[in-house]
């Protein structure tokens, strides 16, 4: 299984090598690096807070999904650290990754992965509402793609109905449990089902999309920032066409399930700062990298020192 896992995050890393390869070359290299080093680097401590900003409102919501289902004995600062260790198989594809917070949870405070693996899935389920709003506010100044967004906001208000009918959900859960090959693994699905309902109902739902929103808004921000530094104006409507541009390419890069969005992130991205702020190739190449160094790949250095330092915290609690 390690060495299947090992395989899986050096492809993905190699991937990525030839997606920024790609970004370089169309952007012209000997341009590109005149650019970076043409930027200017005092907006980056304040893109890097922002960044920070986007990681505690989501750690808040995810020590709230905890409590929320009944977990009660992981404290904020262990708790921390597995939500950070989360970030470090962020290579893994489909954001399977972060299911790690779940075998933590499991080794340590032997909780059940079933019972806590739902908070995953309500997490990513509430970031596509989140970036899905918050792109639908950039967009209105330019009224793009409206119809794809109302059908996704449909759709996942369609995915919260049936997770709350009981009734229904009881009969999807029956039709699994007969489905050849499948049916075995029906208990998991029903304990996902016990643990996800109680994250949907509707007062942790408004609450977990709304700190969707702040955090998502936090990595918007940071890319208006790192415009900001290539000399674009400190408008309003610089700051929505951030936010719809962030927002779309991350949601785009999420349907694709690659990890990390790797490929579709970047190449939408570059290619809505083009069109929706006059950005030239080079430009827009270049901020494309720097905002996602600020955030894919921070979030994974993040994740690395916070399962390291977890994994000396639980070493020296054994121990002693």
């Amino acid at each position: 299984m390690l060495t299947n896992l090992r395989q899986k995050i050096i492809l993905s890393l190699a991937f990525a090598a030839l997606v920024y390869l790609a970004l370089t070359l169309y952007a012209d290299a000997p341009k590109l690096a005149d650019a970076l080093a043409h930027w200017d680097w005092q907006w980056l401590p304040l893109t890097l807070v922002a960044v920070l900003i986007n990681y505690g409102v989501r750690f808040l919501r995810w020590h709230y999904y905890l409590r929320v289902i009944g977990i009660n004995n992981v404290p904020p600062r262990p708790s921390l650290l597995i939500f950070l260790s989360g970030f470090s198989l962020t290579m893994v594809p489909g954001k399977l990754g972060e299911l790690l917070k779940s075998v933590l949870l499991k080794s340590h405070y032997d909780i059940p992965i079933s019972h806590s693996a739902s908070i995953v899935a309500a997490e990513r389920l509430t970031d596509v509402m989140g970036m899905a709003l918050l792109a639908a506010v950039g967009v209105s100044i330019f009224p793009m793609g409206v119809p794809a967004l109302i059908v996704t906001l449909i759709g996942l208000i369609a995915v919260v109905a049936v997770m709350q009918s009981r009734a229904i959900a009881e009969r999807l859960l029956d039709l699994f449990a007969r489905v050849p090959g499948i049916g075995k693994f029906a208990n998991l699905a029903r304990n996902l089902y016990e643990s996800a309902y109680l994250m949907l109902r509707l007062r942790p739902l408004a609450i977990s999309i709304a700190l969707a929103v702040i955090a998502w808004f936090g990595e918007c921000v940071a890319l208006f920032l790192i415009l900001r530094g290539f000399g674009l104006p400190n408008t309003l409507d610089v700051l929505l066409a951030a936010t719809f541009i962030y927002a779309g390419a991350s949601l785009f890069g999420a349907v694709t399930f690659m990890p990390g969005g790797l490929g579709a992130t970047e190449g939408s991205m570059t290619s809505l700062l083009q069109l929706l702020v006059d950005a030239s190739a080079t430009m827009a190449a270049a901020a494309t990298l720097l905002v996602r160094v600020c955030t894919l790949w921070l979030a994974i250095v993040l994740g690395g020192v916070a399962l390291f330092i977890f994994g000396r915290l639980e070493k020296k609690s054994e121990s002693a």
